[in-house]
């Protein structure tokens, strides 16, 4: 059995047109321009939270794959490294390499990038395919988990093959499907504030302006809070986190826009250094918002086990942003969904090769889930002992880098980086460490996708 064919044509639903459901609709039409697809949204229009997003190279090599690279890079912006800070008196403790470093040692570049942005551009994406029709205003009742066939509301009832379900963190897929229907999302014990600065009220500020001109991401870690920071929207906004890890009163999970008090936010860091004090004092009344953390906690899995329902995104495993991998595993979920669709040759096949896609994803969307856990703990430590010892940690990190590029020259940089690649270490539980990073940023989906199905469903 050749896998070089697009396998069989097939009748799709996607539920949802966020990222996961808009990337799920441009994949499988990529593997197989003869599936018909198509989305449906509840919503009468995109509807997509305004905040920015990190995009790593196992993201942006899909996209370039899916013909995105053009329409990204004019609202893109490629920072050249995160800078992590102290937050009593602004001291590097260590800095990860960003571009171009990461097409040297990954092969694709870290884009920063506005939500809105990326939704608008998987829109215009999907627009052009002639086999994805996008309908606006369907909100889904049930999914019938053994035949996947759609109802709306509405009334209208919508058969097919496959349904993949990208509606998000309180999916209601996810409840039709009877090994999940007692599954809800937990909050986790964070809340986020989240803001973003016009280019023009940064410039006006002395201590902000020269953030517009840098090409540094900014973080800074301190006792029990931590603040991120960096340039969105063709540098015409600047993003703002500020996370709290203990639990927001009043603030469902799931609600991105939830309004916050300003001065509750300012009050948090009014005593770190005068960076951070003069970012949040850009932020006016009614732009800031507090977000409460939310998991969905580990189901058996993400498919039916009549194989016509998949469940994509955050309604499979809505995980905590501390890796900044949220959209990146939605992105890896579609593109790997597509290619085990792809290698169908009989809608029988269903079952078998749906349930090896989820035990594909399920290994790895787990593991990313306790290094995001192991990331949050590290940002957050008060100060003292264990403090102590991961900045030192991180400082050799950085003494390391700093020497380097003070040794070499670019062209030696990018030789030696490329020349003493790391090797991918799934046994580590932090994104600041080299092997770490290579785990995430380094894996291609799609072939390790075909890899697996080659090993694991006899496919050559």
């Amino acid at each position: 059995m050749s896998s070089d064919k697009p396998g069989i044509p097939l009748k799709i639903t996607v539920i949802g047109a966020g990222m996961a459901g808009l990337s799920s609709a441009i994949a499988l039409s990529d593997i197989n321009p003869d599936h018909q697809i198509t989305v449906l949204e509840s919503n009468a229009s995109l509807s997509e939270f305004g905040a920015g997003l990190q995009l790593f190279a196992n993201s942006t090599r899909i996209l370039n794959k899916w013909g995105l690279t053009p329409a990204l890079e004019k609202v893109a912006f490629q920072s050249s490294h995160l800078s992590i800070r102290r937050w009593k008196d602004n001291t590097e403790l260590s800095f990860n390499m960003n571009n171009p470093s990461s097409t040297w040692i990954y092969g694709w570049p870290q884009w920063q990038l506005y939500r809105p942005d990326l939704q608008q551009a998987l829109y215009e994406r999907v627009k052009q395919l002639p086999n994805v029709s996008v309908l606006f205003g369907r909100s889904v009742k049930s999914v019938d988990h053994e035949t996947g066939t759609v109802h709306t509301a509405d009334g209208e009832l919508f058969e097919a093959d496959l349904t993949v379900a990208a509606d998000g963190i309180w999916s209601r897929a996810r409840r039709c499907l009877p090994a999940s229907k007692d599954v809800s999302p937990v909050a986790y014990r964070e809340h986020h504030y989240r803001a973003v600065i016009p280019r023009s009220r940064m410039l006006s500020n002395p201590i902000t302006a020269p953030f517009m001109a840098s090409p540094e991401a900014k973080s800074w870690v301190g006792p029990n809070v931590f603040v991120l920071a960096y340039t969105v929207a063709s540098a015409e906004l600047y993003n703002l986190v500020i996370g709290v890890p203990r639990p927001s009163e009043g603030v469902p999970v799931g609600a991105w826009n939830h309004p916050a008090d300003i001065e509750t936010m300012r009050a948090l860091v009014s005593d770190w250094c005068e960076e951070v004090r003069e970012l949040t004092s850009l932020v006016q009344e009614g732009e800031c918002v507090s977000w409460t953390l939310g998991e969905v906690p580990l189901i058996p899995s993400y498919v039916s086990t009549s194989g016509r329902v998949a469940l994509v995104g955050d309604a499979a495993h809505a995980l905590l942003p501390h890796a900044a991998q949220g959209a990146g595993m939605a992105i890896e979920d579609a593109a790997s969904l597509a290619e085990f669709v792809g290698h169908l040759r009989s809608r029988e096949d269903l079952p078998e090769v749906m349930s090896a896609w989820s035990q594909f994803r399920q290994a790895r969307v787990d593991h990313l889930r306790s290094i995001s856990r192991g990331n949050a703990s590290d940002m957050t430590l008060p100060d003292g002992e264990c403090q102590i010892a991961r900045d030192e940690k991180w400082n050799a990190i950085r003494d390391k880098q700093r020497a380097q590029l003070a040794e070499l020259g670019p062209e030696q940089v990018r030789e030696k980086m490329i020349r003493e690649r790391p090797t991918p270490d799934p046994a580590c539980k932090s994104t600041f460490e080299p092997g770490g990073r290579m785990w995430i940023n380094g894996f291609d989906v799609s072939e390790e996708s075909k890899k697996f199905c080659r090993e694991h469903l006899g496919l050559e």
